[in-house]
């Protein structure tokens, strides 16, 4: 007898354990999201002079002139979800293409780069134009595995009120934990030249930041006939490995032997570090059909333990400075998101 009772209660247990009654989604999904994402970064970067005038000595661009727009990217996510058994997935994000307003001055021939490299006799002073750029590309993708909890859906008898309303389908949150990458490349140039010959002098610079972090989580999702709402919240905290490498600054008029003079030679570093990343979504869909989707969200992302360009920087007098990585700065990317989702 105690025997047969352990087996009813190990039934009802599995029983339990598999069912997510009332929720729309079948019991195993397979499902494939396309996010179109248009997110805007912050700086990050110290403030301070890039360029200042010579006479007055006055800033004439900063760092905080170098703002992001809005820029466009992609999120891929595929995964499958099941009551019975962990669920798993791959995702995707790329922004390519943001771009720092570009700062542009023009003077009497009194520009240069902040002191004692200003200074110097070279092509980094007594500048009739000055033009600071800024570009940033981020690429991430995680692997994860899931375990599902349902509230069980529509009943009137429920505590919660949510629960009790007649065209609540039930909700999900689904527990993660993973892997995440995310790699933060970024270029940054200062150029300075006689009003007549733009781009005679060029002091440029270049961070590489690679985060490896394994990654925690929960997603939830609510639906009411054709509406779902769902949000998730990830961490990861792991290394990050930062590198910089800085151009040689050459003097193409005055010449050595018939070569160009290099006022600095190309320098680099390279260091480890801590590394997090922070992701927060908000998610509203209308299903068009019982596969497909339409997604309109809101979206959060914050890196930190990365090396930015503009930081790399190093007014020291030649021949010291521009060696060494200043590294564990951190940026926030915020913005909508657009896109489809397919679930069967």
């Amino acid at each position: 007898m105690a025997g047969r009772r352990a087996g009813y209660r190990a039934g009802l247990f599995a029983l339990v354990a598999c069912a997510c009654a009332g929720v729309p989604a079948r019991a195993d999904e397979t499902y494939a999201i396309f996010d179109a994402v248009f997110l805007q970064r912050d700086i990050g970067v110290a403030q301070r002079p890039l360029v200042t005038e010579r006479i007055s000595g006055a800033p004439a661009i900063r760092t905080d002139d170098l703002t992001f727009s809005t820029q466009p990217g992609m999120r891929l996510f595929y995964g499958r979800k099941g009551d019975c058994a962990p669920g798993w997935e791959v995702g995707y994000l790329g922004v390519w293409g943001m771009f720092g307003e570009d700062a542009n001055v023009s003077a009497a021939n009194t520009l240069q780069a902040p002191n004692p490299l200003g200074l110097q006799p070279g092509v980094l002073n007594d500048a009739g134009v000055a033009r600071a750029t800024y570009r940033s590309s981020l690429n991430s993708a995680e692997a994860n595995v899931f375990s599902r909890w349902c509230d069980g859906g529509y009943d009137r008898t429920a505590g919660e009120p949510w629960r009790r309303c007649d065209n609540y389908d039930g909700g999900t949150i689904d527990w993660l934990a993973g892997f995440r990458w995310a790699s933060l490349d970024e270029q940054a140039a200062l150029a300075f030249a006689p009003a007549p010959n733009p781009g005679s002098g060029l002091y440029a610079v270049e961070t590489s930041s690679n985060i490896f972090a394994p990654q925690v989580g929960a997603r939830a999702r609510a639906a009411w006939e054709r509406w779902a709402f769902e949000s998730w919240a990830k961490l990861a905290l792991g290394g990050t490995a930062m590198s910089q490498s800085q151009a040689p600054i050459i003097n193409s008029f005055g010449k050595v032997g018939g070569q160009p003079v290099v006022e600095r030679p190309a320098l680099s570093a390279a260091e480890g570090g801590v590394g997090f990343i922070g992701d927060l979504n908000f998610t509203l869909t209308y299903r068009l059909t019982e596969t497909w989707g339409l997604r309109m969200g809101y979206n959060l992302i914050w890196l930190s333990g990365v090396a930015l360009a503009p930081n790399q920087f190093d007014f020291s007098a030649p021949p010291a400075g521009g060696g060494e990585l200043h590294g564990g700065s951190s940026i926030c990317l915020t913005g909508a998101s657009l896109g489809l989702e397919a679930r069967w």
